[in-house]
């Protein structure tokens, strides 16, 4: 299944948070094409994931941020290949 069919999947299965702080799931579609979706909220930290349209829009938001090196809990996570076995066309009536 094609990266854009997973966030097809993904973006089907989302639901809107009565909450008005960010829960875990909670997706966002920024105007510059950015996504962005809650991971984690604990002691009023926010966790996100955001994807960029490409790798120049990327550069071109980290452009004056601190390079902090690699975080190895992040790093070591499985790549994207360990859910390449899942079905997700079958998950689609579990809405």
């Amino acid at each position: 299944m094609s990266a854009d069919a997973v966030r097809r999947w993904i973006v089907r299965r989302c639901v809107v948070s009565d909450s008005e702080e960010p829960v875990a799931g909670d997706s966002y579609d920024h105007p510059d094409g950015k996504s962005e979706v809650v991971y984690l909220v604990e002691d009023g930290r926010v966790l996100t994931f955001r994807e960029y349209p490409s790798v120049e829009a990327f550069e071109a938001t980290v452009d004056g941020a601190a390079y902090r090196g690699i975080d190895e809990a992040v790093a070591g996570l499985p790549g994207r290949e360990a859910f390449a076995e899942l079905d997700l066309d079958d998950a689609e009536g579990d809405s």
